[in-house]
């Protein structure tokens, strides 16, 4: 698998993958025009680290989603979801600014959902 570095713009985040992390960072906002084509790259990323690692982190960042990023943000939740149920040390780390009660809940909601380690954590 090859590093991944998209810059954020004003309406999505930043991600960076480093295969020798294991670890895919989404930061910012996202509310991109389509967010199904921002992520498509992604969602392929994470399904090859399905199949390709014992242990992945999906570290999220954000202080916003619209609708349709939500909806993406499931998919790439489900995806590593799969990974767990594989029997492999799947898990997410869920960083909010503790002023953002929104961010806080969207992470709640998400967690509630899954089955894979959750963390959920201030900063």
């Amino acid at each position: 698998m090859e590093a991944v570095k998209i810059d954020a713009t004003k309406s999505s985040p930043k991600i960076m993958f480093k295969p020798e992390d294991r670890k895919l960072k989404i930061k910012g906002e996202s509310y991109p025009e389509d967010s199904f084509s921002f992520y498509e790259d992604i969602f392929e990323l994470m399904e090859e680290a399905v199949e390709k690692y014992q242990s992945f982190t999906l570290e999220i960042e954000v202080s916003y989603l619209n609708t349709s990023s939500t909806k993406s943000f499931m998919t790439l939740l489900d995806i590593a979801e799969d990974g767990f149920k594989q029997g492999k040390e799947f898990s997410v780390d869920w960083y909010y600014n503790e002023e953002n009660e929104h961010a806080y809940e969207l992470a709640l909601d998400f967690k509630s959902y899954l089955e894979l380690p959750f963390n959920i954590i201030p900063n």
